[in-house]
């Protein structure tokens, strides 16, 4: 084990503990712990108690005594690892763009619904876009819209026909509407994720998808989309 541990340990301890004070705003005097219990940052908000324990070996290292001129808790180095990956993604995360550039298919009101649930059976994609002419998102159809419409359309004898059925006659069955949001390319996936988390803790239910665009309206072209499944495979702890 390298005596030089504890010496980048607190190195990427004390960036972090700058950028935290600048981006808050903080005072010197305010704690470590307190800029991270704090801190509106996505990143930091994900890694709170791996941050506050982090801060707890610092102490550890600064506050008590050597002993025969060695620091109590000297860190592993796949702890040395963990903070410098830390301060990677607080001062630097990773964006939404490229992660998730992708085509976005989608459909108008009065396309017919065959092509583009082959294409969803293609590309194994559970939700789609309706656009108005102006091609602007106005609505987006789910699997489980889809589900609601085909089981409203059953004859007696357990039949269905869908054949010239356009995109409009699903719009009835979607169970929420304008249950999506738009983001900005310079989204980071922590904020991202975020978002669907908050999403799901005030309205007690998911978020269907979040629409990237390059400043995050939606006039603009879409440059992506990402649902809560996507969002947390990305998402690795250290």
């Amino acid at each position: 084990m390298s005596v030089m541990n504890s010496e980048d340990f607190l190195d990427y301890y004390n960036k972090i503990d700058l950028y935290l004070r600048k981006s808050g705003d903080h005072d010197a005097d305010v704690t470590f712990a307190q800029k991270v219990k704090t801190s509106r940052n996505a990143v930091v908000k994900s890694f709170r108690n791996e941050l506050l324990s982090l801060g707890e070996l610092r102490n550890a290292i600064v506050h008590y005594p050597k002993i025969k001129n060695k620091v109590i808790a000297e860190p592993h180095e796949e702890v040395v690892l963990q903070i410098k990956d830390l301060y990677e993604k607080i001062t630097n995360p990773i964006k939404v763009i490229p992660d998730f550039q992708c085509e976005v298919l989608g459909a108008q009101e009065d396309d017919f619904i065959n092509d583009i649930l082959l294409e969803m059976g293609k590309r194994s994609f559970s939700q789609f876009p309706v656009f108005d002419k102006k091609g602007i998102v106005i609505e987006v159809i789910s699997t489980n819209t889809i589900a609601r419409w085909l089981s409203s359309q059953l004859e007696s004898n357990g039949t269905i026909i869908v054949e010239k059925v356009k995109v409009k006659a699903l719009m009835n069955q979607i169970e929420f509407r304008a249950n999506y949001k738009f983001i900005p390319r310079n989204t980071s996936i922590y904020a991202a994720y975020d978002l669907f988390i908050e999403y799901i803790n005030t309205f007690k239910r998911n978020l269907d998808v979040l629409f990237i665009t390059a400043t995050g309206k939606k006039e603009e072209k879409l440059l992506g989309l990402i649902t809560i499944e996507d969002i947390t495979a990305k998402i690795k702890m250290p």
